[in-house]
């Protein structure tokens, strides 16, 4: 069976991203999976996760290299490394996996100088992004790429709205029913544009209440207490859908960064899953999804763009359909026919 180990960097049941998504659905699409917590705990036993028989969770990831790894080694037919940090770089040689995998999802700078190490000790480049992938691919023009962009959880059911007759509960954490409800659901983070938001919720703003849902990240939410403003924290991956159920128009709201210009921001998959409209600043990925999603180029056009849908919703089903056809399921299908043709053979680093 091939084995794929996903060392420390995020905690499985924290913020489910890119990596959780992957890994579950290779598992269940044959792979025997290893998700190794960011955050340890001393003498915790590996754990299959309910439900996924071969997907596990390493929550003392020195103690099973320690005491399990050897066996995990010996039993792999084909042992895969994935890594989705570069400062990982240095670690790379305690697995004596026979391939390595380099997932860039993110456009950090700072991150370049050990991006190269990273780079030239894979056997391949993962890229989430069109412009992640010109990047790399004009910096390492001999290493295999594949072009995985972000996708859809099929998990959440999000897609399945459109067949019940009455809507989740409404969350007790919204705003009364009566005005609009205009949604950002994702990390509080630098590239967040809040001075957009607070636009959308003045006076002069679109009619409607503003609704955020996520952790803060490197950032205090600095609209907390905002009239119109309804900063709600983080919620499990799970409660989302009942939350998304009751937005009208949901927001990606990013500045224009390097991080951001290079991102593929997955919580647009789940919007579309959910029927809803999507008005997004100018991002290259968002631009990709042509009718799928409306571009505002500046702050103005991103309030017009708002206004509009909020008169005219648009084709819930055509947005269903295309989260479904871009769904995690489908991405892990097609980077499993990839890693078959990276072939196999012993590795060094």
């Amino acid at each position: 069976m091939r084995t794929i180990i996903f060392p420390p960097l995020l905690d499985w049941d924290w913020m489910t991203q890119r990596p959780q998504q992957l890994m579950k659905q290779f598992a269940r699409h044959g792979c025997r999976v290893y998700y190794c917590n960011r955050t340890v705990q001393k003498g915790a036993k590996v754990m299959a996760w309910p439900g996924e028989p071969d997907l596990y969770i390493v929550k003392d990831h020195e103690r099973w290299l320690r005491q399990d790894y050897a066996r995990v080694r010996t039993e792999a037919d084909e042992l895969i490394l994935w890594c989705g940090w570069p400062g990982m770089v240095s670690q790379l040689h305690r697995y004596e996996a026979d391939r390595i995998v380099y997932d860039c999802a993110d456009d950090f700078p700072q991150w370049y100088p050990q991006e190269e190490a990273m780079a030239n000790a894979a056997d391949g480049i993962v890229c989430s992004s069109a412009r992640l992938d010109r990047r790399l691919g004009s910096r390492y023009p001999g290493k295999p790429r594949l072009l995985l962009r972000n996708g859809y959880d099929e998990d959440m059911g999000l897609h399945l709205s459109a067949g019940r007759a009455h809507p989740p509960a409404r969350p007790r954490d919204l705003p009364r029913a009566g005005r609009p409800l205009v949604g950002y659901i994702g990390a509080w983070a630098p590239w967040v544009d809040a001075g957009l938001l607070a636009s959308i919720a003045g006076r002069r703003g679109v009619g409607a209440e503003l609704v955020i849902i996520g952790a803060t990240l490197g950032r205090r939410c600095e609209l907390s207490g905002m009239a119109g403003v309804h900063y709600l924290g983080l919620r499990q991956h799970g409660q989302l859908s009942a939350y998304l159920a009751h937005l009208d128009v949901c927001l990606v709201p990013f500045l224009p960064q390097p991080a951001t210009l290079a991102a593929n921001p997955v919580k647009v998959y789940e919007y579309l899953a959910a029927g809803k409209p999507v008005v997004s600043t100018d991002l290259p990925e968002c631009r990709e999804m042509g009718e799928m999603v409306e571009i505002g180029a500046d702050r103005s056009a991103v309030l017009a763009q708002i206004r509009y849908r909020l008169e005219a919703p648009g084709d819930a089903s055509a947005r269903r359909r295309y989260a479904l056809g871009n769904s995690w399921r489908l991405r892990a299908r097609a980077c499993l026919q990839w890693l078959e043709q990276l072939g196999s053979g012993e590795r060094t680093v």
